[in-house]
């Protein structure tokens, strides 16, 4: 009797398991294992940096300045992101349709790409550091550390992009179980070398970066290894060999969706542009609020990931009615999960704010921040829902409007107003915020009506009729 694949196992619960709420259940708690751990360990480097033994000026504006450039990271990781979103998109729509050999090609033109990119980009990062700091009105402390430590991070760029190219190719097979190992793995040793790092060596919010490329380097020969010699999707030489026809449709995909990733952090890059412009002593509070926050949004996420596999695979395979049916479940179990999340850590805002940070006048600006972001976490999680649908369908584009709107049509020119014309202070931040979220979730059950649920890839002849 031959013997059942993982991704066999896998697919049957995509495809065929009547509990829909159990199989993404299941196939997004790893996910969600990944994010939360992901998340305290954002957490824990900047509490280790705020357990620095030095002034609590400096202290704030380390931790200010990791917060700060996160926007600048994500939008150099942005065209990676659109790529795999694109790859796992086109692979879990050829597994559906039983495709099993153009999957595999995808898999490698999608290594060969993130690889290029991660190589390109840390080059372009390192050098435009000092005039993307200086665009977006870092000074004095906060450039000078936001400058160290963004060029150490440059250095990540070729291990995360291939970790991306992996993920892609695990989860459009089903399986969240592996690429969390290895995240796992890679999320440990920062931890451990940040400590090390900042409070043994004393090397400052340095020794954090420092500590993150490394981390993400080591993982780099495991996810080759893996990739070459599991069985159920291998790259090999052939997968390997550039195929222009399969990277074009790679792109055609990935551009919505890499500038989707890219306006989006462009925006929040702008709108700490304009926070550091108005008042610097936000930010540190905006940079903890938004990590303990973090803990409750990634599991949604998570779920919107597993959402993207369910909905392409089940399209691939001629199933409408069920990948129509797994958006309506992935949207009930995330709006749980932000509900339930959000009412137990309410009340204890001034607590978590208190751990990371020294000064009162941070913590108490950081529990106002805290209460929005709770309150609009059911918000946050229907936009995962719509966004992980929309790339599930192949349809990036609608992603690209929703995000885009989201930030240029409603965040940024509504915090300009509240900030500059009516006068209202750090409330803009909060108050925007909640704006674009609310606007984003009316504007993606729009867009959904137009979602058709046909394939991106040829599965039959009729259906790449419809498509060309």
């Amino acid at each position: 009797m031959q013997a059942v694949s993982n991704i066999d196992i896998k697919q049957k619960r995509i495809l065929y398991d009547k509990n829909i709420l159990k199989g993404i259940f299941l196939l997004a708690l790893p996910i969600m294992f990944n994010n939360i751990v992901k998340a305290l360990h954002d957490v824990v480097d900047m509490f280790v940096v705020g357990q620095m033994d030095a002034p609590a000026d400096i202290v704030s504006d380390q931790i200010a300045a990791i917060g700060f450039v996160g926007p600048v990271l994500s939008i150099f990781q942005a065209l990676a992101l659109g790529v795999m979103i694109a790859g796992s998109a086109l692979m879990s729509q050829y597994i559906g349709a039983k495709k099993k050999e153009d999957a595999n090609k995808i898999s490698g033109q999608l290594l060969i790409i993130c690889t290029i990119i991660g190589l390109l980009f840390n080059v372009l990062l390192y050098l435009l550091c000092p005039t993307i700091l200086k665009l977006m009105n870092a000074e004095a402390n906060l450039y000078d550390y936001s400058l160290a430590y963004l060029r150490i991070r440059s250095f990540e760029m070729i291990g995360l992009f291939i970790f991306f190219a992996y993920q892609a190719t695990r989860q459009s097979m089903g399986d969240t179980v592996m690429p969390v190992i290895f995240n796992v793995i890679s999320i440990i040793l920062n931890i451990v070398l940040t400590c090390i790092f900042v409070l043994v060596l004393n090397m400052d919010l340095k020794g954090a970066a420092y500590a993150t490329v490394i981390a993400n380097m080591i993982l780099v020969p495991l996810i080759i290894v893996h990739m070459r010699l599991n069985k159920d999707m291998r790259i090999t030489k052939e997968s390997l060999k550039f195929d222009f026809n399969k990277i074009k449709q790679i792109f055609r995909l990935a551009w919505p969706s890499a500038v989707s990733q890219a306006f989006t952090s462009l925006g929040f890059l702008i709108i700490n542009s304009v926070i550091a412009d108005y008042n610097d002593g936000i930010l540190s509070a905006i940079a903890i609020g938004n990590r303990i926050n973090s803990m409750l949004l990634f599991p949604s996420m998570g779920v919107g990931s597993v959402l993207a596999t369910f909905v392409g695979q089940n399209i691939g395979a001629g199933n409408i009615k069920r990948a129509k049916k797994s958006f309506n479940v992935a949207m009930c179990l995330s709006l749980m999960i932000g509900i339930i999340g959000g009412l137990i850590l309410l009340p204890f805002r001034p607590q978590l704010a208190g751990i990371f940070l020294p000064a009162q006048e941070d913590i108490d600006l950081c529990v106002k921040y805290l209460f929005y972001l709770l309150v609009g976490l059911p918000l946050m999680s229907i936009f995962q829902c719509f966004n992980g649908c929309f790339q599930g369908a192949g349809r990036t584009g609608y992603s690209l409007m929703l995000s885009t709107i989201r930030l240029w049509v409603l965040r940024v020119p509504v915090l300009l107003l509240m900030l500059y014309v009516f006068d209202i202070g750090e409330q803009a931040v909060w108050l925007c915020m909640v704006v674009s979220n609310f606007g984003a979730c009316i504007l993606g059950t729009i867009l959904y009506q137009f979602v058709d649920f046909l394939p991106r890839v040829s599965t039959m002849k009729k259906r790449l009729e419809k498509i060309t």
